[in-house]
């Protein structure tokens, strides 16, 4: 039986190289020019408060327009796209960030449809017998689904690439609910990805994201494209690309052994370039002290008295930034004396431990998990979902903790503007 194929090429600044690879891979089997044609593509978030570095955070605009020119080439009229970005800050989500990365202008173009699929009518798709997520129609109702995602680390899952991609057509409930202090993330959305299984994956590998998701990781310049019909195939590809076997990625073994597929490299036709010439290691988690009470700058500074634990797997998308807002506020409150002993929680199964004088409970379902904790002396709760920074700031100082607010306004804007002035990184991919 023949290998699936996956295409490995190098993206040259044309849309001969995003053909060249569709044409590698057979990506366009199967396809009818009276398709209802969706497009995914990876618009993880937006933010109208702070600019976005875009570069391996969002698939760039330009593989998208691309894509949509050969689709028109081919003879496809009915082409959407959609997405269901997470919203962290209120009443900013996908329909900004079509706006600010020139999508309203392809739609404007090429007359394609955008989709906020947060805002779509959704049917529920069961995961387990006592667990289903709501899931957008037009990702269910679609003839020819083409899945673009980035290729990025993420801070839970190792990578995100295809499988994990797909966790975008979720509505904003089915996402919180993947991250279930019940079952671990990785065993949820592989199942939507098998349900909902798509005719063709493309990695958007002009950039990459070590320490994704999102844009406080860093950006490098690639320039490749992988590309697949089997969106497993394609996965252990963009895996092994940084630096990643399979086999340690918790999410592409349980698809496989879902569908039969397999996570060797070895059982894949790499078609293009030598995946061994494209290997670029990167990292991908967190590293926090042994004790688990901040990131491991915290003893090289001397920060003592508090204890700001580790985000989990169930920490939703929403709340992402919790931890960096916590840190940052904590090391600019210290003046070189120890806190007030205080543990600092989030996410949906944290535990307040004995022993602190103080209790800082980060969102709604940290709250809920710890109600009726008799080791809490004195809490606050942040029943918000997300808290709101202001309402964090506050909370920090009620317990000593004077964090400055401009030390994560001056933070976001760097991460901002970290690489203006670098060739290697051009906006016009995202315009």
């Amino acid at each position: 039986m023949a290998k699936p194929a996956v295409a490995l090429i190098r993206y040259q600044n044309s849309l001969r190289s995003l053909r060249e690879a569709i044409e590698l891979c057979g990506g366009f089997k199967g396809l009818k020019a009276n398709d209802k044609v969706l497009i995914k593509p990876n618009l993880v978030t937006w933010s109208n408060q702070f600019s976005i570095a875009p570069y391996g955070v969002f698939t760039s605009t330009r593989l998208v327009h691309d894509m949509v020119l050969l689709l028109k080439e081919f003879g496809c009229e009915k082409i959407a796209i959609g997405e269901g970005s997470v919203v962290m800050e209120k009443e900013v989500g996908t329909q900004s960030a079509f706006k600010g990365l020139g999508y309203e202008k392809l739609s404007a173009t090429y007359g394609v449809q955008l989709i906020d699929l947060n805002k779509s009518k959704s049917t529920q798709i069961p995961l387990y017998e006592d667990f289903s997520i709501p899931v957008a129609q037009e990702a269910l109702a679609a003839d020819f689904l083409i899945n673009m995602p980035v290729l990025k680390t993420h801070g839970a899952t190792a990578v995100s690439l295809g499988i994990k991609n797909l966790k975008g057509v979720m509505k904003i409930a089915g996402k919180k609910r993947c991250h279930s202090a019940k079952r671990h993330l990785e065993f949820n959305f592989p199942i939507l990805a098998q349900k909902l299984y798509p005719q063709l994956t493309v990695i958007d590998g002009i950039y990459m994201l070590e320490k994704g998701p999102i844009h406080i990781g860093n950006a490098i310049r690639k320039n490749i494209i992988i590309a697949s019909r089997d969106i497993l195939g394609v996965d252990v590809v963009g895996a092994a690309v940084m630096g990643f076997n399979a086999k340690d990625v918790k999410h592409l073994n349980f698809f496989a052994s879902r569908t039969g597929g397999s996570i060797d490299i070895k059982d894949y036709e790499i078609k293009g370039l030598p995946l061994d010439e494209e290997i670029q290691p990167l990292k991908w988690d967190e590293t926090w002290n042994a004790e688990n009470t901040g990131p491991k700058v915290f003893d090289k500074i001397g920060i003592s008295g508090i204890a700001n634990r580790k985000f989990d797997h169930t920490l939703c998308s929403g709340c992402a930034m919790l931890p960096v807002v916590c840190n940052l506020l904590t090391i600019s409150a210290y003046k070189g004396e120890p806190f007030d002993n205080i543990e600092v929680l989030s996410g949906k199964e944290m535990q307040a431990k004995p022993g602190f004088d103080h209790t800082i409970l980060a969102g709604k379902c940290i709250v809920k998990a710890n109600e009726g904790n008799p080791n809490i002396r004195h809490k606050i709760e942040l029943k918000e979902c997300p808290p709101s920074f202001e309402h964090l700031v506050q909370a920090f100082h009620d317990v000593g903790v004077a964090g400055k607010a401009e030390a994560y306004e001056g933070y976001m804007q760097k991460q901002g503007s970290k690489y203006d002035g670098n060739p290697d990184f051009d906006p016009g991919f995202f315009t």
